[in-house]
């Protein structure tokens, strides 16, 4: 079963390399040993910005370690979108409360993923995140009690 029958290779082929050394398909040796094929020895053009790190670390919250989320418009948005954040249950280690992305910020989040987001639902669907995060951090406080936490 899913066995296929073969040629069998002459013995006269299997003693020798199977790579045309002389012929005129052969690669052409290089007069010059192998190197690397960036010239380190050069100075970028003037017009080439030298390499640096891809994060914007200023972007980043230092107190979440999270992007900085904007509340401006997307490219092509046409609805306003609220710029209100609400303020979860769940404590941060300042004594604080962590705040939900605001809709607008949240948009902002998918349209920066790539999703394809109808405007009109925007509210609605930041409405069920919260929720679903606040019913997941009750399961969480329920977890702890019943293991003395």
């Amino acid at each position: 079963m899913g066995q296929t029958s073969s040629t069998p290779v002459p013995s006269a082929s299997a003693a020798s390399c199977p790579v045309p050394h002389n012929s005129s398909t052969a690669p052409q040796q290089a007069s010059a040993p192998a190197k690397c094929p960036v010239p380190h020895d050069k100075a970028p053009a003037p017009t080439q910005e030298p390499a640096k790190c891809p994060i914007d670390h200023t972007a980043i919250d230092p107190l979440n370690q999270m992007p900085r989320l904007s509340h401006e418009k997307a490219p092509g948005q046409v609805i306003d979108l609220p710029t209100e954040r609400t303020e979860s249950s769940i404590p941060r280690t300042d004594s604080g409360r962590w705040d939900y992305p605001s809709p607008q910020q949240f948009y902002n989040a998918l349209v920066r993923k790539g999703w394809e987001t109808p405007e009109e639902h925007v509210v609605t669907m930041v409405e069920i995140h919260n929720f679903l995060n606040e019913e997941a951090w009750e399961e969480v406080k329920k977890w702890e009690r019943r293991h003395g936490r």
